[in-house]
């Protein structure tokens, strides 16, 4: 179990535990490591039964002011404290130059809010045209892992 707010240092120690090299993110290697930390590592105070900590796959073009690229996230949303609760977000990011081949993915997402439903996400995400036409092409160096608050 880890604090919420420690998430990504807790991602980072799973990853090392898990030999992926955390210098290196590639996307099918890293996308698998990100779903076992959710099957794996429960985070502290966020209660599943309370969609208190689920998983987010997102994609479309963006432009955050920099320039347009196709980006395509994983996300755990991690919602807990007593009153006012806080909502973080684990997020893993991956960017691609906006080529028509991504263009004409679209945009779109899928959620899941409880281990139990992991097998049926993993295979949403890993199956979708998104994540295999991603996978046939090199990123354009903005991958990124944070933690975010989310309001």
């Amino acid at each position: 179990m880890f604090a919420p707010a420690k998430a990504l240092e807790a991602f980072r120690t799973f990853l090392i535990r898990q030999g992926v090299n955390i210098d290196v993110l590639r996307l099918p290697t890293t996308v698998a490591a990100f779903l076992e930390f959710y099957r794996d590592e429960r985070a502290d105070g966020c209660a599943l039964e309370d969609d208190s900590d689920s998983l987010l796959f997102e994609w479309g073009v963006v432009d955050w002011g920099e320039a347009e690229h196709f980006e395509l996230s994983l996300i755990r949303q991690l919602t807990f404290g007593t009153g006012m609760p806080k909502t973080w977000q684990l997020k893993l990011t991956y960017a691609y130059e906006p080529t028509q081949i991504f263009r004409a993915l679209g945009e779109g997402n899928c959620c899941c809010s409880a281990p139990e439903g992991l097998t049926e996400f993993r295979d949403a995400v890993e199956l979708s045209e998104v994540y295999c036409t991603a996978s046939r092409h090199a990123e354009i160096g903005i991958v990124s892992v944070g933690f975010y608050w989310a309001g």
